[in-house]
């Protein structure tokens, strides 16, 4: 299809605009400035095409229903159509006289083009092709991807293949994972099933139930109260363990106390004591300052007497400091004459060597020759016009033998074959591709799912070995599973609740069996029924000792004394015998709850056992093991679903054949076509190579005609070229004639004569403009030297006076050096004057502190005697405070251990506790501790037990009661099935989207790859102006194809390795040879360019002219721009095969 003309009646900022675009032409260019409608004018041809939306920002300056574009368009095969799209609701497509027209009215000059492919791939502009350069820089120049990237339009695709990717395995993956929302609902699902089984209730079982929790509690009261006694007897054995070390350590300070010295006279206060340490402290501090002021006052008189003063010099110090400060410029400038003098004496040098270089004889010529700035001006117009009028010439020169030579070439052409014919035949077959896809693709998904189905049946748990002889295999109903399962859950929990039992008998007859040993492990202790038997051995001696046998007598009494010692042990240790038998009667209790235990254990496993039996003989006709019954619920689901997938496939498997039915039919009218085309027959070879070398023979047909029909087009636009080039020569052969006789007047004022060229010339006028700066340093230079020399001429005067009348002895010396050396010496008088006067200040700081520390001392040594004037006792006064602070230390800690006992005491009076630790002995208390923890252990097991008997009946009737209850679970699994049934469609679009985008990405590969790269190629090799010959395939490591360029001299360079503005030329070379595939397979639309060549040369952008000219004859380029050099270039490389239209 292609625009005739845009009518702009009601549209943007036009009104009543008609834009004719000229049918012979190959190139179209929309030229407008900024803001003249250029984006409108581009925005009105989508509209014209597939109508207005809902809004539109081309209403600004008339109303939106007032919008109105009317064009004249022509089909392929030559069909016009004048139509006008108005902005309603329907009818929105009206001829010229507003008669109505079909909505399908430009169906066939659309070609089933949609709004989106169209401004995807038949509209880019400069972003768009570098963004699909970079999307294909990104793909490392995959072929299938670049492909589909340059013939969509797309971008991101691989970015949005990730993200479906990643989507699908957020909800789905063979691997379990809690993240994932297929499992979450599965583990609803499980839960509500749980519910359900254990939400049935069954009678008698809320009766036993009940009665166990009753049973339950009232063992846990009587534990509470037997804790409530132990506790109370454990708090007074406590108590007395705890009071026994402070009591003890309050015996210890008292007995202390009564021996301290001076314990029977009174302490005086507190206050006295603390006074009287500190006025010892004050009257010792006092000494030793007063010691130290003294020390001090002696040095400080020596420091003086050994500092002697320079007046003289002192006198003198700011002249010196006057001369020390000119020093450090005196020596620079002796250092800087020299380099003056030097750099003055090289701007003399060079300013001999302009003159040469003028031409003078003398450099003082220079200052009286200096041509004038008007002078300067105008030699250097005329150098550049100069310049200009030669570079022009030569141009011209070279275009009109360029011109010749491509006229030449054009003449010795052979002809070439009209491929019109064999095009329209091969697009009558343009289905067929599609066909041969879809059943490709039928074939791989078949395979595909197939090898799917039956690797999720193996990985089933029990695996499906053959799930096609399964699908005639009657399975058990879902009900009777369900039944089985929950039988199965309520005869696991009676052997769980049998074995719990079972475990805890074990863990009590253990314990018990331990602390009994622990407790016989000590000194053997006999039973009571040890003793009863001893006694009766006793007794049984006791009538024959009664006669005169002193053996008989002696055998009486060694079995009086073995039974007196067990009866004295047994009254001796009666807690640990009373523990020992309450231990064995435990024990003997508890070894009848185990064999009890055990009894129940064995026969809820074997009700358990016959429960599988019967489980196992459901599926013996089926070939499947099964697992458990909960489990196979959850497997008979998913049977049921691959069994509907096994469906499926076959459906795709009677599709497939019918496809490849139609296809074996379509070889012979594809086959005749290849013959016409001059291909020979090869019968054995694929129906899709088949038309893919039809397709190439068309492509290399019309790619031939169209080069003939450009070579005729560059044969007139070369001849009118070449007439206007000599109309052209022969104006700047006049003008140059003008300029010459203009310089010859004006060479003089610069000192050259008329001979002289523009290169001569300038080289002079570089020199002309050297001499100013030259003569200006040379000047300055020289007032440098001799303000210098003025300088360091009245310093030295100066410093040689000062130097003769403070040191005569350095008069030999340079005058800087002398400067230095005086300095020197008035620096270190100033310093032994400063520490002088320091010394002195210090010896004075002295004698007044000598004089505070021995009144200080006086004072101290009073105030003590004072202090201590009515104390009773007499002595060393230190000695005295020791005593008292240590008595005082002693009461002090004494109370501290009243009041701890009165906190540990529990309010116990301090009396109370004293006559029970005297009752009591603290082994006694230890072992009585030690029972009662044994005891305590004891209850804890039990009430471990019990309360674990009453919690766990409460919960189960707290579930029965406040659960959920089977009805609702019944709901909840319902809502999780759906949920699962919603995850998986989900799963499953997400997992087609991606499948089909890789697949697209396939096809285009498969597909379109030899013939669209070969013409690519060649207008990869038309756009980089010959630097690229071509495109080819490189093979990664993986086997994966991709492009590379293909270099003039040999040689192939990845994408990467390409410039960003090859790239993009790539990109339009692939764009441009899909646009003309698809015009030799449907009918294309005209290919809208916005500002393409924004970020090309005017070399590349002259090159890309050309390209979508060369696509002109099947594609309707037109290219809008503001640039008035892209219109002039299209103009100067194509001539009259393009049409520049103005807005």
């Amino acid at each position: 299809m292609r625009l005739l003309s845009l009518d702009l009646e009601r549209y943007g900022p036009f009104t009543d605009r008609r834009i004719a675009f000229r049918p012979d032409a190959r190139l179209h260019v929309v030229l407008g400035a900024n803001e003249a409608g250029k984006t409108s004018a581009l925005a009105a041809v989508t509209d014209l095409l597939f109508g207005f939306g809902e809004r539109s920002r081309f209403a600004f300056v008339h109303e939106l229903p007032q919008l109105r574009i009317a064009a004249e368009v022509m089909g392929s095969d030559g069909r016009r159509l004048v139509f006008r799209r108005r902005k309603r609701r329907k009818q929105t497509l009206v001829d010229l006289s507003e008669a109505p027209l079909p909505d399908d009215a430009l169906a066939p000059f659309l070609g089933g083009l949609t709004r989106e492919v169209f401004c995807r791939a038949f509209g880019l502009d400069s972003a768009a092709l570098r963004g699909g350069a970079e999307e294909m820089l990104d793909s490392e120049g995959e072929v299938g991807a670049s492909l589909f990237a340059a013939a969509s339009g797309l971008r991101g695709y691989r970015a949005l293949q990730a993200g479906l990717e990643e989507e699908a395995a957020g909800i789905f993956a063979p691997r379990a994972a809690k993240d994932r929302t297929f499992y979450q609902a599965l583990g609803r699902f499980e839960e509500a099933r749980r519910a359900i089984r254990q939400g049935e209730l069954k009678s008698g079982d809320w009766r036993d139930l009940n009665a166990e929790i009753e049973e339950a509690g009232r063992r846990l009261d009587g534990i509470r109260d037997e804790r409530a006694r132990l506790g109370a007897e454990r708090a007074r054995l406590t108590r007395l363990k705890r009071v026994g070390p402070p009591i003890q350590a309050i015996d210890a300070l008292a007995a202390q106390l009564a021996a301290a010295p001076g314990a029977d006279s009174p302490d005086p206060a507190d206050a006295w004591i603390e006074a009287l340490g500190a006025r010892i402290r004050a009257e010792a501090d006092a000494r030793e300052a007063a010691e130290g002021a003294a020390a001090l006052l002696a040095r400080s008189e020596a420091d003086l007497a050994a500092l002697p003063l320079d007046a003289r010099l002192l006198a003198r110090a700011e002249a010196v400091l006057e001369a020390f400060r000119g020093v450090a410029r005196q020596d620079k400038d002796a250092q800087d004459l020299p380099r003056i003098r030097a750099e003055a004496e090289g701007f003399a040098q060079e300013l001999e060597r302009l003159a040469a270089r003028i031409g003078l004889a003398e450099a003082g010529q220079i200052r009286a020759r200096q041509p004038s700035d008007a002078a300067q001006t105008r030699i250097e117009s005329l150098i550049r016009s100069g310049r200009a009028l030669a570079a022009e010439i030569e141009r011209l020169g070279r275009a009109g033998e360029a011109r010749r030579a491509e006229a030449a070439e054009t003449e010795n052409a052979a002809p070439a074959i009209d491929p019109t014919p064999l095009r329209a035949d091969l697009r009558s077959l343009s289905g067929l591709r599609a066909e041969i896809a879809t059943a490709e693709e039928l074939d791989r998904a078949i395979r595909r799912e197939a090898g799917l189905l039956w690797l999720q049946a193996g990985r089933l748990n029990p695996p499906v070995p053959d799930l096609a002889a399964l699908a005639e295999t009657a399975l058990p109903s879902a009900e009777t599973i369900g039944r089985h399962a929950r039988a199965r859950e309520a005869l696991e929990r009676g052997r769980d609740r049998a074995a719990d039992r079972c475990e805890a008998a074990d863990r009590a007859v253990t314990e018990t069996r331990r602390r009994l040993q622990l407790s016989e492990a000590g000194r053997p202790l006999p039973t009571p029924a040890d003793l009863i038997r001893l006694r009766a051995a006793r007794d049984g001696l006791f009538d024959a000792a009664r006669g005169a046998d002193p053996e008989a007598l002696a055998r009486y009494r060694e079995a009086l004394a073995v039974a007196d010692a067990a009866a004295d042990d047994l009254v001796r240790d009666a807690s640990r015998a009373a523990e020992q038998a309450a231990a064995r009667a435990r024990l003997e209790a508890e070894h009848a709850d185990l064999a009890a235990a055990r009894n129940a254990l064995t026969v809820a496993t074997d009700a358990l056992a016959e429960a599988e039996a019967a489980w196992q003989a459901l599926w013996a006709g089926t070939g499947i093991a099964p697992a458990a019954p909960a489990e196979m619920l959850a497997w008979l689901s998913e049977i049921g679903g691959l069994l509907d997938a096994l469906q499926g496939i076959e459906t795709q498997s009677r599709e497939r054949d019918h496809l490849a039915a139609r296809l074996a039919a379509a070889r012979v009218p594809l086959a005749e076509l290849a013959r016409r085309a001059g291909l020979d027959p090869l019968p054995d070879l694929a129906i899709g190579a088949l038309l893919a070398r039809a397709e190439e023979r068309v492509a290399a047909l019309a790619e031939s005609w169209e080069s003939a029909r450009e070579a005729q087009a560059r044969t007139r636009a070369a001849a009118e070229e070449m007439r206007r080039i000599e109309v052209e020569l022969e104006r700047a052969r006049a003008r140059e004639a003008a300029w010459r006789a203009e310089w010859d007047e004006a060479l003089p004022a610069i000192g050259l004569a008329g001979w002289a060229g523009p290169d001569e010339a300038e080289a002079a006028l570089t020199a002309w403009r050297a001499v100013p700066p030259v003569l200006a340093d040379l000047e300055r230079q020289q007032r440098r030297i001799d303000g210098l020399q003025r300088d360091m001429e009245g310093y030295r005067a100066h410093a040689d006076a000062l130097v003769a009348d403070l040191a005569p002895d350095l008069a030999g010396l340079p005058v800087t050096a002398a400067v230095k050396a005086v300095h020197e010496r008035l620096r270190e008088a100033l310093e032994g004057r400063a520490r002088r006067d320091e010394v002195g200040r210090r010896r004075d700081e002295a004698l007044r502190a000598r004089d505070a520390a021995a009144e200080a001392l006086a004072v101290a040594g009073a105030a003590l005697a004072a202090h201590l004037g009515d104390h009773p006792e007499a002595g060393e006064p230190a000695q005295l405070h020791a005593r008292l602070t240590a008595r005082r230390t002693l009461r002090a800690e004494l109370e501290a251990r009243r009041t701890e006992l009165a906190r540990l005491a529990d309010g116990v009076a301090e009396a109370d506790l004293r006559s029970e630790l005297a009752e009591t002995e603290p082994d006694a208390i230890e072992a009585a501790l030690v029972g009662l923890a044994q005891a305590e252990e004891d209850l804890d097991r039990r009430g471990q037990t019990a309360f674990a008997d009453r919690d766990r009946g409460e919960r189960r009737r707290a579930e029965l009661e406040g659960g959920i209850g089977a009805e609702v679970a019944l709901a909840q699994r319902k809502a999780a099935e759906a949920e699962l049934q919603a995850e998986s469609r989900r799963w499953a679009v997400l997992k087609l989207a991606g499948l089909l985008l890789g697949s697209a990405i396939a096809r285009q590969r498969a597909g379109q790859q030899d013939p669209l790269l070969t013409r690519a190629g060649a207008l990869f090799a038309a756009l980089t102006g010959g630097a690229f010959e071509g495109l080819s395939q490189d093979y990664d490591a993986g086997d994966t194809p991709r492009l590379a360029g293909r270099r003039a001299g040999g040689g192939l360079v990845a994408i990467d390795g390409l410039s960003e503005g090859t790239r993009d030329q790539l990109y339009l070379a692939l764009r441009l040879a899909y646009l003309e595939d698809y015009a030799g397979r449907s009918e294309p639309a005209p290919f809208l360019g916005d500002d393409l060549f924004l970020t090309f040369d005017d070399r590349r952008t002259g090159h890309g002219l050309e390209a979508l000219a060369a696509i002109g004859g099947s594609v309707q380029p037109i290219l809008f721009t503001h640039h008035r050099h892209v219109a002039d270039l299209a103009q100067a490389k194509l001539g009259a095969e393009v049409d520049v239209v103005e807005l």
